[in-house]
């Protein structure tokens, strides 16, 4: 064996040249053009210089290495003879690969049709090769492609950008200074996201300092632009275009939210003079070299993983987008269910958004170069729902996600999460104190440009969906919290001039005081006001404007909710417990209501064992109570939750999936009713009836959920 080793035939060396052209064409010019264009995937996986080097490496190099030990094997087996059927066969099955893919650019064909075209050009091809020297001779010429297609991914493709070392990051004019002799002050921008005006608001339109002191103290020191309106619900276009300054196009319809998509943005506007301190969620606006990559870094073998299956996509006989930048998560948002755009950054929407904020606040920092740009896009009171005001958190997720996956939630879940949601940004008010303070605790606060805003709102409104635009949502969804203290700023005021979110970046713009240099939709709003119209526009889907008129949306935004939904004028902060037509029943006890009695009732409870023994100052508290009755539901019935003598919660009953019986319930207690102690004891559940003129409860028993 050591012999024959020693005594490679010639023709097993020109087979490995032969396979490294062949691969080259069939496999590494496909995968390095199609993941070229889409710098994304590297971004959305956070692959350094080193691994994607190290994928190039592997694209170019292991297909034909792989075949050639094949064929190796095959000599050293059964002599030469076999190992040149070997060949042939690899070679046929080659050119059937690049026959496929160069008919599916270039013809109708597809499915079946496709791959017998296919089939008979590769066998052709291998017949042509196996009788005709000059094809070989074309083959081994060809073998330095696969080099050049390296290069070319490396330096001159989009994603070289990640590759090569860091360079002026715009083609286009550069901002200039409108005040050349004075310095520019720092930016710093919260970019808060699902956050309604109305949500802040009392009946008066004022911010309820009872409920949300931090931004009402905010206001009295900032400019409050309250008719500010946000540009679409869905984010990955949202944020863009308010970066940017402009509508979002039909061309950017399946733009991936970076700069392939908005080159132009407040990222690239600040580069050339601004110290750089982003944090990203869902986009990439950012230039890489100079903000780090958004999300967490994946290993390299699942980049390799993902770059095979976008292999099988390229190699598909059906029309199966190859868009490696497609790669990622389909958010669900309770709204409608067709694909709005790339997701590729929608894995980030794990991240523990606490702890964003704690690397935020530590970033702001006096010793900082300064300007600097001190930007966080927070997914705050954004869902996932699951926290207490204090910032503690409960079991949210013992509401399965099947009660509101669906186009439009029933009545019980939209005013349950609505609830939620307000308790989530009494503790988001906590989290900007944290921020406001970092910056006065380093001296910035006073000399910056300070903004805070959101991209969209949400709609809580019954037979709407909650993230798109519908015949009864605009007030929620497109009203937003918009606040700007500039630099030296320490009275606040309000402006109700019409303002929409292509206003941002002007705005910014002219206060720091910087020319844009590409052309802008929005109006700078810092002097008299310019925009004529008072309608106001979004949009559900890029390049297609919805129009609802202003000045009856705004006047719904500003009545608020914080004392006609959730009474917080009574309690305070303990009020966000009080919710809905029921909300004079928390709080009582259950013999106040009505009489106490009738037939037994019973109702499973979701996540059952996380109530055996609560601890109300523990770190997560159990106060969501999920469940379904065992049997039929009386009409109009309402479940009632007691804890501990007094009524914490109530709930209308909702069918958890299509077709099923409305006999679900899903209520929201307050964790400070609890005792320390075993938790079944304390809780005492009542379906509440209409019976005989008055109220009936009807005790029910409690059986552990699935």
């Amino acid at each position: 064996m050591s012999e024959r080793v020693r005594r490679v035939p010639v023709g097993v060396w020109w087979a490995l040249v032969e396979l490294v052209a062949l691969t080259g064409l069939a496999v590494a010019q496909p995968l390095l053009d199609v993941t070229g264009k889409a710098p994304d995937f590297f971004l959305l996986h956070r692959s350094d210089r080193a691994q994607i080097l190290l994928l190039v490496a592997l694209i170019v190099a292991a297909p034909p290495l792989g075949l050639w030990a094949v064929e190796v094997l095959a000599w050293l087996a059964a002599g030469e003879r076999a190992r040149r059927l070997v060949h042939l066969v690899m070679v046929t099955g080659l050119f059937c690969v690049l026959a496929l893919e160069v008919a599916k650019k270039l013809t109708g064909l597809r499915g079946r049709r496709l791959v017998l075209a296919a089939v008979l050009v590769g066998l052709g091809a291998g017949l042509v090769y196996a009788r005709w020297a000059p094809i070989r001779l074309w083959l081994r010429y060809l073998a330095p492609a696969p080099l050049v297609f390296a290069l070319v991914f490396a330096t001159l493709s989009p994603t070289a950008e990640l590759i090569l070392p860091a360079r002026s990051t715009s083609n286009t004019a550069v901002a200039v200074q409108t005040r050349p002799g004075r310095p520019l002050p720092p930016v710093v921008m919260v970019l808060f996201d699902e956050f309604p005006l109305q949500s802040l608001l009392d009946s008066s339109g004022r911010i309820d300092r009872r409920v949300y002191p931090n931004f009402a103290g905010f206001a009295d020191q900032s400019t409050w632009y309250r008719n500010a309106t946000g540009i679409g619900g869905w984010t990955p276009f949202a944020v863009p275009s308010m970066l940017s300054g402009t509508w979002p196009t039909w061309g950017q319809r399946s733009s991936v939210p970076d700069r392939s998509g908005w080159p132009d943005n407040l990222f690239t506007l600040l580069d050339r003079y601004y110290n750089l301190k982003v944090f990203e969620t869902v986009t990439q606006l950012c230039p890489p070299q100079r903000c780090g990559q958004t999300g967490t870094r994946s290993g390299f073998t699942t980049v390799a993983k993902q770059t095979a299956k976008l292999y099988r996509t390229i190699t598909s006989p059906q029309d199966t987008a190859a868009d490696a930048a497609s790669v990622g998560e389909n958010p669900d948002l309770g709204a409608d269910d067709t694909k709005k755009g790339p997701t590729a950054y929608f894995g980030n929407l794990a991240q523990d958004q606490v702890r964003r904020v704690d690397r935020f606040v530590d970033s702001i920092n006096a010793e900082d170069p300064q300007p600097t740009l001190y930007f966080l896009h927070l997914l705050l009171p954004h869902t996932p729902w699951k926290y207490l005001p204090d910032g503690r958190v409960y079991n949210s997720s013992s509401l399965p996600n099947a009660a509101v996956a669906r186009k439009v939630w029933p009545t019980p879940v939209q005013q349950l999460n609505q609830q939620r949601h307000l308790v989530q940004l009494a503790y988001t008010d906590k989290v900007m104190a944290r921020i406001l303070q970092r910056l006065k605790d380093q001296g910035l606060y006073d000399k910056s440009l300070v903004v805070m805003t959101a991209d969209h709102g949400d709609g809580f409104t019954p037979g709407n969906s909650s993230r798109g635009l519908g015949p009864g949502n605009a007030a929620q969804l497109m009203w937003v919290p918009a606040f700007v203290k500039a630099p030296g700023q320490t009275k606040g005021r309000i402006d109700d001039r019409n303002w929409e979110h292509v206003d941002l970046l002007p705005t910014i713009a002219d206060i720091v005081g910087l020319t844009i240099p590409w052309k802008v939709d929005g109006l700078s709003q810092t002097g008299p006001s310019r925009r004529q119209t008072t309608d106001k526009t979004f949009y559900n889907h890029p390049g297609e404007p919805l129009h609802r008129p202003g000045p009856p949306n705004f006047t719904t935004a500003l009545h608020g909710v914080t004392d006609t939904l959730i009474r917080a004028h009574q309690h305070g902060e303990r009020g966000l417990w009080q919710y809905g037509s029921t909300a004079d029943w928390i709080y009582q006890p259950p013999a106040k209501l009505g009489r106490i009695g009738g037939s037994p009732v019973t109702a499973k409870v979701q996540d059952w064992d996380l109530f055996a023994r609560i601890d109300p100052k523990a770190p997560a508290v159990p106060t969501l109570v999920v469940g379904q009755l065992t049997g039929p539901a009386p009409p109009q019935a309402t479940m009632v939750v007691a804890v501990n003598g007094k009524v914490g919660a109530t709930s209308g009953l909702f069918p958890m999936q299509d077709g099923q019986p409305a006999n679900s319930f899903a209520a929201f207690v307050p964790d400070f009713l609890y005792h320390a102690g075993p938790g079944p004891p304390q809780l005492q559940l009542y379906l509440s009836t209409r019976a005989g003129g008055g109220t009936q409860l009807q005790p029910v028993t409690v059986a552990s959920g699935t």
